[in-house]
């Protein structure tokens, strides 16, 4: 149960928090900056992707886990986090302000895995409940948890109105536990930054205090174990670099090294670090201060905002472009394959051995040669004879031209998909987006979708049946050859198809003569059915069909790299509504 919150004893005055603005209109904007980021997900691994992720996941905490909570309770004690290296003495310093022994020290690293916050038993109910760090589950009783688990230890030598936390190593072997030290450290007031006289010039501590000094908090470092008589060097040296990198007005305490016997239930000495403590005390006891550190620290994460989320915004519009490339790589991709297609259909491709055979045997006697170079009047009366009989020929013919149909739209599409398997891997991002959760690219993916592969013949069977509906509803409304229709639908179907077929650009040689004949057959034939303007209709019609149809197919088959993509990467909408919260955020400022 959330314990209730506690009247503050001491509010701060308007005059301090007055230049923060309107509380309610910029927790708002933040709730609404916050949804954004939260949909912001930097999934592609794209060069300098790194910033942004990291931008993205330490605005979102903090903005959870701070700016909010703090905004809406400025009257909350005053949290100072103790972060630092491995090793730098943080437990060691909590112990010593409690007098008792709350946080673990050792000499097995890391020591500190939960953090461990301190505060007078008054002000115990600011962080029992959700509001500070709420996605930190909460321990108030015996013994040390583990992990992501505030342990709240309240002490009654601690002065109401502060709160410490013993933070996890910014530099820990554990990558959860440099995560949660990050976290921590953007929720606090005050920042006391832990090191020592032998790593304070290490890289790690320092990328920390810049960050401190870019978001405008407030910070003390605390230079631990510092030999006898170098405080004179190394203080100086110390506060010469802080100035140097931007870090002024830094408050610096110096501790000096301690005999390891007289560290005692894991604290130093009495009154080793009295200024340290006289000064949190001294904070603690003073309002006006308080609210000051408040301010200050506010102010400074607050301003910080906007360019960490521009940052964000950056990589996910990188991200929107790459995956643009990409979807416009598989565009083209299928797009080519339906003009070869296209070609391959009207270019005479179809019409090679067995299909011109199975015709031939079909139309191809003496007989109706001669009868089509007879009057078309003529050749109207004696098509019957001709057609009548020949309706196994025919399914002959229309059954060659489905397994040609079928292996020419086979061999387009399993080409369609090795050429975006290979195109997507040679851009950024593709390889990414074609594995599976093993690492891998599937080899199926390099082939047409065995889904759609199996819907191919009953896809020609249905535009067939189409072009056989056509010639029928055409011929019904000529009496004169009702008769030849009625004996002859699928062979005058099959001369359709052989028209929308016909143009030979597609084939070489001998091949050219023997289609340009077939198909001068069949154009004579269904003109003489139906007139030159009708099969120029029908042929349209026809190819129409088998366009659409083909089109839907290759459009199913292209699907599943679309869904891998989308799968993998936001929706491009998401950029602009990260960018219109940027833009609400910067009018809610005062």
């Amino acid at each position: 149960m959330t314990a209730a919150t506690p009247p503050p004893s001491d509010p701060p005055s308007s005059s301090a928090t007055s230049a923060l603005g309107d509380p309610t209109t910029i927790v708002t904007a933040l709730e609404s900056l916050r949804g954004a980021l939260g949909a912001a997900e930097l999934t592609l691994d794209l060069p300098d992707v790194a910033p942004g992720r990291a931008a993205r996941v330490e605005l979102r905490d903090q903005i959870d886990d701070y700016l909010i909570p703090r905004l809406q309770r400025l009257d909350a004690p005053l949290l100072a986090v103790l972060g630092g290296s491995t090793g730098s003495g943080k437990s060691t310093i909590t112990n010593t302000i409690a007098g008792a022994p709350v946080s673990p020290s050792g000499v097995l690293r890391p020591t500190t895995r939960a953090p461990v916050l301190l505060c007078h038993p008054d002000d115990a109910a600011w962080f029992t409940g959700a509001d500070l760090l709420p996605e930190l589950a909460r321990h108030t009783g015996d013994g040390t948890p583990t992990g992501a688990v505030l342990k709240i230890v309240p002490v009654d030598t601690m002065t109401p109105g502060l709160a410490i936390i013993d933070a996890p190593d910014i530099d820990s072997i554990e990558s959860a536990n440099r995560d949660l030290a990050t976290q921590l450290l953007a929720a606090a007031d005050l920042w006391l930054f832990v090191t020592t006289a032998v790593r304070y010039a290490d890289a790690v501590p320092w990328e920390f205090l810049e960050r401190a000094q870019a978001r405008g908090t407030q910070l003390s470092v605390v230079i631990n174990r510092v030999p006898e008589g170098a405080a004179d060097q190394i203080v100086p040296h110390l506060a010469e670099m802080l100035e140097g990198r931007g870090l002024h007005d830094v408050r610096l305490f110096a501790f000096d090294e301690i005999d390891p016997g007289d560290v005692v239930d894991s604290a130093l000495p009495a009154g080793s670090v009295d200024p340290l403590a006289d000064h949190l005390d001294g904070l603690a006891s003073d309002a006006e201060a308080r609210a000051e550190v408040v301010r200050s620290t506010l102010q400074g994460a607050l301003a910080s905002v906007e360019g960490r989320a521009q940052t964000v915004l950056a990589a996910l519009r990188a991200q929107d472009a790459t995956a643009g490339e990409l979807r416009a790589s598989l565009e083209r991709t299928y797009d080519e394959a339906r003009a070869a297609i296209a070609d391959d259909l009207s270019g005479g491709t179809l019409l090679r051995a067995e299909v011109l055979d199975r015709w031939q045997e079909l139309i191809g006697t003496a007989e109706l040669m001669r009868a089509l170079q007879s009057r078309i009047s003529r050749l109207r009366d004696r098509l019957g004879s001709f057609l009548r009989g020949r309706t196994a020929q025919a399914a002959s013919v229309q059954g060659e031209i489905t397994s040609t149909l079928e292996q020419l739209l086979v061999d387009h599409a399993d080409a369609a998909a090795l050429r975006t398997v290979q195109r997507w891997q040679a851009l950024p991002g593709g390889s990414q987006v074609l594995r599976d959760a093993d690492g891998q690219i599937p080899q199926r993916l390099e082939r047409m979708a065995p889904e759609v592969r199996s819907e191919l013949p009953r896809e020609i069977t249905a535009w067939q049946d189409e072009l056989l509906s056509l010639v029928g509803e055409r011929g019904a409304g000529k009496r004169s050859v009702a008769r030849v229709l009625a004996f002859g639908v699928n062979s005058v179907g099959v001369a359709l198809m052989i028209v929308v077929f016909s143009q030979t650009g597609g084939l070489t040689g001998g091949e050219v003569a023997v289609a340009s004949g077939t198909a001068a057959v069949s154009q004579t034939l269904l003109t003489a059915l139906f007139g030159e303007q009708a099969v120029r209709d029908l042929a349209t019609k026809a190819r129409q069909l088998l366009s659409d149809r083909i089109e839907r197919l290759l459009d199913t088959d292209a699907n599943r790299f679309r869904s891998r993509l989308w799968s993998t990467v936001t929706p491009p909408e998401t950029a602009d509504t990260l960018e219109s919260a940027i833009a609400d955020w910067r009018r809610a400022q005062p």
